[in-house]
């Protein structure tokens, strides 16, 4: 017996095919065909290609921040040290198990869509907020402990480091190696420690 495909298996498809391929680059065909299942039937979930996409953004930016927020806000670890090990994991899997590929779907799409598409834009917008807001929530913590320095705003700090890994994924991605994600985390964590 066949069994039943729901909404979640037809993002999770359009997620892999997407950030693989792009938004433009991936069909509605595509994404049926891997899963199995008629075109009609993607159409009983979802609007449009673009309500699709958008969904598979939302998706994958959940996730993101969970992943975030077990990083930056673990209390087992003192600040400083959780956005080290938020580096030193995100290198690994890098090199270790991505081949320097992929990078992030939020940077991609950012790429890909945000100029062409205010939905996108607004929505990619909103998730780089909230990493943000995680990652300054630390920052201010190691601040007031002491382990990261205050002579500079948390906000912008939080802003600078989620923009300068962004960077440095895109990077990552044309050099084919780990060099400016460590170089990334060095200059950071130079600025930041006490």
């Amino acid at each position: 017996m066949k069994r039943k495909i729901h909404r979640e298996d037809i993002v999770k498809a359009g997620l892999d095919l997407m950030f693989q391929d792009g938004y433009h680059a991936t069909g509605i065909k595509d994404i049926t065909e891997k899963v199995q299942i008629p075109k009609g039937s993607f159409y009983n979930h979802f609007s449009s290609k673009e309500d699709f996409g958008l969904e598979v953004v939302k998706n994958y930016c959940d996730n993101g921040l969970k992943m975030y927020t077990s990083f930056f806000l673990d209390p087992n670890y003192e600040p400083i040290d959780r956005i080290e090990n938020f580096f030193n994991a995100l290198i690994e899997s890098y090199t270790n198990e991505l081949n320097f590929k992929l990078g992030c779907i939020m940077g991609n799409f950012s790429i890909e869509m945000s100029d062409v598409n205010e939905r996108f834009r607004e929505l990619l917008d909103e998730e780089f907020n909230r990493l943000e807001k995680v990652i300054e929530s630390c920052i201010e913590e190691g601040q007031k402990g002491g382990s990261i320095s205050s002579e500079l705003n948390s906000k912008n700090l939080a802003s600078f480091l989620l923009n300068s890994w962004h960077g440095a994924m895109l990077r990552m991605k044309s050099t084919a190696n780990d060099q400016p994600l460590k170089d990334c985390k060095n200059m950071i964590l130079s600025m930041l420690k006490n």
